[in-house]
């Protein structure tokens, strides 16, 4: 399998693509006004010290001694360049300072930064007698570049994720609509909101919904009408049989097969109902599975939790049915001993029913709970772990189908308690 470098999901990928466009945008920005704008104003500082040189140089001893008092009224004074101090390393505003000074006519000016007696220093050349000293400006607050970075990029992911998510809500709500229908066989109505795309194709959702869901009806209804008619013919030949004599050759073996078609019928007028209409019910569910053991045989082995008691509310018809064709698959497919176990859950409740048979290859678990996917194998007609399906999900539940460790097939149903 191919390593993934993007993301499958819209919301993801808008997220990215148009996080990257703003973070680049300002970005740019932000070099704009800290690396290019940068050069420009370091040209202010430099003419100024380009005019202090300028004064400092023209000017004799006895005039710079006249001159000292006002420079001080400024914080800068004349000082032997022996006294100057500091590392002529400098941060990159006061780089671009001294280049600029450089290109006006000072080619060999020195700068040194000493940040201890927060001074700055300035001479016209290694050769000069005297440097001239002046405070460094005070920084009006902290502003490290750390800080206006991580200001971008949190206000650019801000910016994606308002975009992203005002895009892409409309489309998380039709999705939120179409799983609400999977899971409930009513006919789901979409939301139609947000952009006129969006719009557009809730509505087409809506209807291509809503005729599949007629579809579905018609052939339920078609379903239902067969299986019923049909077994009332049956009915009546297994009337008839009955008058045959009982030492009849083939008397035995046409009651076995009208049964085998009754219960092929049965299955699929199981399969048509959905259960829905039934309601829940108290149950005290320790005991009720006691009975239901009991009933299907010493093939079955109980797994229950600790408590004496366990009060549920579940569908007790739709919960054996599940339950039964859980179990008549496992023998049918499986081998015994065949274990039901049960346990509480925060929500509700699990029921695994498990074989000890040879298994299913992993291939094909996904296929199990496909109508007719088993159909022919061991005599049924692929419809039990269909019927299972339907049930589970009309009661809004889970099902799943294993490999158990120990060997067997491996099926638990999820059910919320309501």
């Amino acid at each position: 399998m191919r390593p993934r470098f993007w993301t499958d999901t819209l919301f993801a990928r808008i997220f990215l693509l148009v996080g990257a466009l703003l973070l680049a945008s300002q970005l740019a920005v932000y070099w704009y006004f800290n690396v290019y704008q940068a050069e420009r104003r370091a040209q202010f500082p430099a003419q100024n010290w380009a005019q202090i040189l300028t004064l400092s140089e023209a000017l004799g001893p006895a005039a710079r001694a006249r001159l000292a008092p006002t420079l001080a009224r400024q914080g800068m004074e004349w000082r032997p360049a022996s006294a100057m101090g500091g590392s002529p390393k400098l941060p990159a505003p006061l780089q671009n300072a001294l280049q600029i000074l450089h290109g006006l006519g000072w080619p060999e000016a020195e700068i040194r930064l000493d940040r201890r007696h927060n001074t700055l220093w300035l001479r016209a050349s290694p050769q000069s007698s005297h440097a001239i000293a002046m405070p460094l400006p005070r920084p009006a607050g902290p502003s490290p570049q750390w800080f206006k970075l991580s200001a971008i990029l949190l206000l650019s992911l801000l910016g994606t994720f308002l975009i992203v998510r005002q895009l892409t809500r409309p489309l998380s709500r039709i999705i939120a609509g179409v799983v609400d229908a999977r899971a409930t066989e009513t006919l789901p109505e979409l939301p139609v909101a947000g952009p006129a795309d969006v719009q557009r194709l809730a509505e087409k959702l809506n209807q291509a919904l809503g005729e599949m869901h007629q579809l579905w009806k018609e052939r339920e209804m078609v379903l239902l009408g067969v299986s019923h008619d049909l077994r009332t013919p049956l009915t009546r030949m297994r009337m008839l049989l009955e008058f045959l004599p009982a030492d009849t050759e083939i008397r035995e073996d046409l009651i076995a097969n009208l049964r085998e078609m009754d219960a092929i019928l049965r299955q699929f007028l199981d399969y048509a109902r959905s259960g829905q209409e039934e309601p829940s019910q108290a149950l005290e569910l320790a005991s009720w599975l006691r009975d239901f053991a009991e009933r299907q045989g010493s093939d079955i082995q109980l797994d229950l939790p600790a408590d004496s008691e366990l009060k549920a509310r579940l569908r007790p018809v739709g919960l054996a049915r599940m339950l039964q064709n859980l179990t008549d698959n496992a023998r049918r497919h499986g081998a015994p001993p065949i274990l039901l176990r049960v346990r509480r859950t925060p929500t509700g409740w699990v029921f695994v029913v498990r074989d000890h048979g040879k298994g299913v290859p992993a291939a094909e678990l996904e296929k199990m709970e496909r109508p007719f996917a088993v159909a022919g194998r061991g005599g049924g007609t692929g419809l039990g772990l269909a019927i299972v399906r339907r049930l589970v999900q009309v009661q809004g539940g889970t099902l799943l189908f294993r490999e158990a460790r120990e060997g067997g097939l491996e099926v638990e149903i999820r059910l919320p308690d309501r």
